[in-house]
């Protein structure tokens, strides 16, 4: 609960007793729309063009998924920021990119893409690990 209040700015005692739960409730819903505006591309999340980005791959329409996923990244980073601490960026998307350039031979922008993503605050999970070892075989291919 600590988290809420903080994020609320209801760490001191004296606000929390003077807010009324439908204050915390809207105050709560108001900083979580900010926060997922800061991710959205075209009017929807980026977790939302998931089945695009595939569907475009699919098809072999790589710059069309090359464009779309560009705009996602910068989505993702934007929404961490807005959140802020402890909030990472979504690898999936940087990974995706990545694949399109190696399949593009274009290892001057697989390597360029993955190392922004390392310069960006993580999330927990594997993909942090995953893609620095994907930074290393890009960095050899394309030297």
């Amino acid at each position: 609960m600590g988290w809420l209040k903080k994020l609320l700015g209801l760490e001191k005692p004296e606000n929390v007793e003077s807010s009324g739960a439908q204050d915390i409730v809207d105050r709560f819903n108001k900083e979580q729309r900010r926060i997922k505006d800061a991710g959205t591309v075209d009017g929807d999340h980026y977790t939302d063009h998931v089945e695009r980005v595939k569907q475009l791959k699919r098809e072999q329409r790589y710059e069309e998924a090359i464009e779309l996923l560009s705009k996602l990244v910068d989505a993702t980073e934007n929404e961490s920021k807005e959140a802020g601490e402890g909030w990472g960026v979504a690898p999936w998307y940087y990974e995706q990119l990545a694949i399109i350039y190696r399949k593009e031979k274009r290892y001057d922008d697989e390597v360029a893409i993955l190392e922004r993503y390392q310069a960006q605050p993580k999330s927990p999970g594997t993909g942090p690990g995953k893609l620095a070892e994907r930074l290393e075989k890009a960095r050899r291919l394309r030297d």
